[in-house]
């Protein structure tokens, strides 16, 4: 199984999670990590480094942050050459809910371009897709 982490700023990442738990159930191995105003990168990085050090030896870790170039995204850049990761930048709830479907039963490089995939395929007009019909 793959290990995830979503890393946001504030609590976008906790309520993902919560969103994606009402609709699919409870996911063993997803830890969100939360960051306040305050919160540097060195004590983010460092944060980061200990989750993973905790995590179970799994399939590796596919951790979601909020947005390329945020403090998520470059704190978890520092493990990229030292832990099987792989490092998604734009969560939205489908890209989470499809990482938690299929972790189990694809690797770790894999889930991360479904998730990419899924995630800009979840990006639509729906009023284009759902009333050009109609019409």
């Amino acid at each position: 199984m793959i290990n995830i982490i979503v890393m946001t700023h504030g609590n976008l990442g906790q309520e993902l999670v919560n969103t994606a738990t009402l609709i699919i159930g409870r996911q063993p191995g997803v830890i969100v990590l939360a960051l306040s105003g305050q919160d540097s990168l060195s004590t983010i990085t460092a944060r980061t480094g200990d989750i993973l050090k905790g995590m179970p030896e799994q399939d590796g870790t596919l951790i979601f942050t909020d947005m390329l170039g945020g403090t998520p995204c470059n704190a978890s850049l520092a493990f990229a050459a030292t832990y099987p990761i792989e490092i998604v930048t734009g969560v939205n709830l489908y890209m989470l809910i499809s990482a938690c479907t299929n972790r189990m039963s694809m690797n770790l490089q894999d889930v991360a371009a479904k998730v990419i995939a899924d995630g800009k395929k979840n990006i639509a007009n729906a009023k284009e897709i759902f009333l050009k019909r109609i019409q």
